[in-house]
């Protein structure tokens, strides 16, 4: 079910999943999932695989593939944050120094976020779907978030946000979605190519090619390895111009052709 009103996108969503459901966030925002009841294998395009169940917290950062399924009948709370998430720029004074892959991601219910989905479902319930209030609970999260967990349990959780300049980090990651290269995404930003390369370094600790070209790699082997896409629609979407480039680039970065990535896979699971 959406909390949402009609033909507006909603914020919150109530997911329910059988044994052996699948569900996929959306890339454009990043979202708070709250699991209310069951157990979850999570992939995640970083090549991370988890298994969450109820009473935790997770954090989806903007474009990450991700993957949830249902260990056993279970139900979720998707808030899918916008400029909400700005609101970390003035709370965090500091960057990680871990790889983000190696925070711990999850945070456990406490009596203030069992009484916030308890509203949610008294919403849900009463068919309260109007998207100005869905607005108000989305910033009601992230005070609560802020408020009720301590600063050292937040880093974690938010360890993707935790950034020299969050406005140019969240843009870069919204926007390169939808780019071919790196010049592409320098001119929508209004930055010369050595400026945006400059400050991307900044920003992320590394250079803009070497980022782009690692979360090329997760998206592709995500695709491949948890999703029923056929490898030449993965290909497409992906933007290779050829199925040989593509092989060249599997080959390359995963060690592997992407066919015998997927088989790998499916031996995992039936083998």
């Amino acid at each position: 079910m959406k909390f949402e009103d009609k033909d507006i996108k909603s914020s919150i969503r109530f997911v329910d999943l059988d044994r052996g459901q699948k569900w996929k966030a959306n890339r454009r925002n990043c979202s708070v999932i709250l699991v209310d009841k069951g157990r979850l294998n999570i992939s995640f395009s970083t090549h991370r695989e988890e298994t969450v169940s109820a009473g935790k917290i997770f954090l989806i950062p903007t474009g990450y593939e991700t993957e949830i399924k249902a260990v056993e009948a279970s139900a979720l709370i998707s808030v899918e944050m916008g400029e909400e998430i700005n609101e970390l720029a003035n709370f965090y004074s500091y960057r990680p120094v871990e790889n983000d892959n190696n925070q711990n991601l999850y945070l456990s219910f406490n009596q203030v976020i069992t009484a916030y989905i308890k509203s949610l479902l008294t919403y849900k319930d009463n068919d309260l779907n109007h998207s100005f209030l869905a607005g108000i609970k989305v910033k009601e999260l992230m005070c609560i978030l802020k408020a009720s967990y301590a600063e050292e349990e937040l880093a974690g959780l938010f360890s993707a946000y935790i950034s020299y300049d969050l406005y140019f980090s969240e843009r870069v990651r919204k926007l390169s979605q939808e780019i071919k290269n790196i010049r592409q995404l320098a001119e929508m930003m209004n930055y010369s190519y050595s400026g945006f390369n400059k400050r991307f370094r900044k920003v992320f600790g590394m250079s803009a090619y070497s980022w782009f070209r690692q979360e090329r790699v997760n998206v592709v082997f995500h695709d491949i390895y948890h999703t029923n896409k056929s490898l030449k629609q993965i290909s497409i979407d992906n933007r290779f111009n050829t199925l040989s480039h593509f092989n060249e680039f599997c080959h390359r970065n995963l060690g592997n052709s992407p066919s015998e990535i997927r088989r790998k896979n499916q031996t995992r699971e039936y083998g």
